[in-house]
C-alpha cells in the first residue's frame, strides 16, 4: 500500500486518467482540490469547477442547486443523464437529463440519512453507518425493497460504498476493512484489512484507491 497524499480527504471522484479529491492537509490549513494522473504520478491543484464536473456530471450546473454541501453531500450521475442527489439530511432529489427535478423526497432508514450512496441496474444502493446495513431503492418508485444487514451484519459501520460491475465495495469502519457483496446473488467476502478506519474506496483504471483516517492510499 502506498500513501499518496497525507492529509485530510473529504472526497474522492473519478476523472479520465486519474483521481481528483477535496482534501487539506490539517484542520487548521486552507481546503484544496487537488488531481492526480496515473499517467505520470503527478498531483497538481485544480479549480472546484473540474471536482464538480467529475462528481456531478454534465449537469452540475443544476445539480448543485440542490446541494446543501457539494463535497458531502452524495451525487450519483445515473444513466441517461440522470442525476441523484442525496443531502447529508437525506433529502433526495432526482433531475433528468435536462436538470429538472422529476422527483424529491426522503431516503433515509430508522431515521437515519445515508452514508453513501451507488447506483446499479436502475436502483441505488445506499449504505447506513449506524444501523450497519445496505438498501436497495428502485428507481422508479423510490422505495426501499432489499435489505442486507442488520442483525450479525456482515458490516460494521458501512460508511461508503462503490460498485463496479455486479460487485459491490463497502468500507465498514469500525471493522477497519474492505466487504465484498455480489449484487446478484448477494453473497459476502471480506477484501482487505486495515489498521485503521476506511472512509472511502475508488476504482479507477485497475488503480484502486482507499481513504484513511491519515490520507489517500492506494492499494
Amino acid at each position: 500500500m502506498q500513501k499518496i497524499y497525507e492529509g485530510i480527504v473529504y472526497d474522492i471522484v473519478p476523472k479520465t486518467g486519474g483521481v481528483v479529491f477535496f482534501c487539506r492537509e490539517t484542520e487548521d490549513e486552507p481546503l484544496y482540490v487537488k488531481m492526480l494522473s496515473l499517467a505520470d504520478g503527478k498531483m497538481v491543484d485544480v479549480n472546484l469547477a473540474v471536482y464538480a464536473g467529475c462528481k456531478m456530471g454534465n449537469n452540475y450546473h443544476a445539480a448543485v442547486k440542490y446541494c446543501n454541501n457539494y463535497v458531502l453531500d452524495h451525487v450519483v450521475p445515473l444513466n441517461s443523464g440522470r442525476v441523484f442527489i442525496c443531502t447529508e439530511a437525506g433529502e433526495g432529489y432526482l433531475l433528468d437529463s435536462a436538470g429538472e427535478l422529476c422527483w424529491s423526497g426522503e431516503i433515509k432508514y430508522r431515521g437515519a440519512a445515508p452514508s453513501g450512496i451507488a447506483f446499479y441496474k436502475n436502483a441505488l444502493w445506499a449504505s447506513f453507518k449506524e444501523s450497519d446495513v445496505l438498501l436497495r431503492f428502485n428507481l422508479n418508485t423510490m422505495r426501499s425493497e432489499l435489505r442486507i444487514g442488520g442483525k450479525n451484519s456482515p458490516f460494521e459501520g458501512p460508511e461508503d460504498i462503490y460498485i463496479e460491475g455486479k460487485t459491490a465495495v463497502v468500507c465498514s469502519v469500525r471493522s477497519k476493512n474492505l466487504v465484498k457483496v455480489n449484487l446478484e446473488n448477494y453473497t459476502v467476502e471480506d477484501y482487505y484489512q486495515f489498521d485503521e478506519p476506511i472512509r472511502k474506496y475508488l476504482k479507477v483504471d485497475g488503480y484502486e484507491f482507499v481513504v484513511l483516517d491519515s490520507g489517500l492510499y492506494v492499494i
